[in-house]
């Protein structure tokens, strides 16, 4: 089944209230534009960026997909809107490109948070899914970063921050085409990062471990799953979609000025330990 980002986190919600509200990063002037913004990873994102006062640009595919909460913050501020953007589709990204450069002449930060997925082993996919997830994830990726990074030469000035995944440092079993992807994602980001740096632009990802979101609601929900994968996270708690906006609010900010072409990665420790911790 083919899955798209998306769905508001459940539990956690102290810890979601501290980190909305303990911000003390002012992006202000600063225009942001949040690819997959309405997803649960690109919504938190998108409300981050806005609450530290950048004027904030959240685009996807489907505007059904934006959540009440959301919205709420769509009618009520004029420094957030949505644009409609199929990143498999070059015209639809210089569609958005031209809203951007129209209304605000620039781009500041660019957050490439889209991305789909489907769960199968390898030998039962087919190629028109493989291509699809290329599409999304990775061609989408480079296609987006083509057009937006020439705003930023301009400014010789930006920060690019890809979401990634575990999935393109390690393996795991029935993603394969979603890993690739990722993989190859990375690699991308990490490579015009060489080529950008010249032009004083960053360009980080984060990778995040098991966050509760639309992606993972299926194999999260089975209990099974669900304990075996906690008792391989120190902090033996599950991320949340906030706990990604912090680490990407910093790589928004002067604060990670001289740091390029690197990722940061938000397991709770799951990576750190290799999983191997007290049951």
């Amino acid at each position: 089944m083919l899955t798209e980002v998306g769905l508001n986190p459940h539990g956690g919600e102290n810890m979601e209230k501290i980190i909305r509200n303990d911000t003390c990063i002012d992006l202000s002037e600063k225009v942001a534009v949040v690819i997959g913004g309405t997803g649960s990873i690109g919504e938190e994102i998108s409300i981050a960026l806005l609450k530290s006062n950048a004027s904030v640009v959240a685009a996807s595919r489907h505007k059904n997909s934006i959540s009440l909460r959301l919205n709420e913050f769509l009618e009520n501020s004029k420094k957030i809107s949505y644009q409609k953007v199929d990143v498999t589709s070059e015209d639809s990204i210089k569609k958005l490109y031209g809203v951007v450069l129209e209304k605000y002449s620039k781009v500041d930060i660019l957050i490439l948070a889209h991305g789909i997925q489907i769960r199968k082993p390898f030998l039962k996919l087919s190629i028109e899914e493989w291509g699809k997830i290329i599409d999304v994830n990775l061609t989408g990726t480079f296609l987006v970063c083509k057009y937006f990074s020439e705003l930023m030469i301009k400014k010789n000035q930006g920060k690019i921050i890809g979401i990634t995944s575990l999935t393109s440092k390690f393996g795991i079993r029935d993603i394969s085409a979603y890993a690739s992807s990722k993989g190859g994602m990375s690699m991308f980001l990490k490579t015009i990062a060489i080529e950008l740096s010249e032009h004083n632009i960053n360009i980080n990802m984060v990778a995040p471990g098991r966050i509760e979101t639309k992606m993972t609601k299926n194999i999260l929900s089975n209990e099974e799953i669900r304990l075996s994968n906690l008792r391989c996270i120190p902090m033996r708690r599950f991320g949340l979609p906030s706990d990604i906006a912090g680490a990407v609010m910093f790589l928004s900010s002067n604060s990670s000025n001289y740091i390029t072409g690197e990722t940061i990665i938000v397991d709770g420790g799951w990576t750190a330990s290799m999983g191997n911790i007290k049951k």
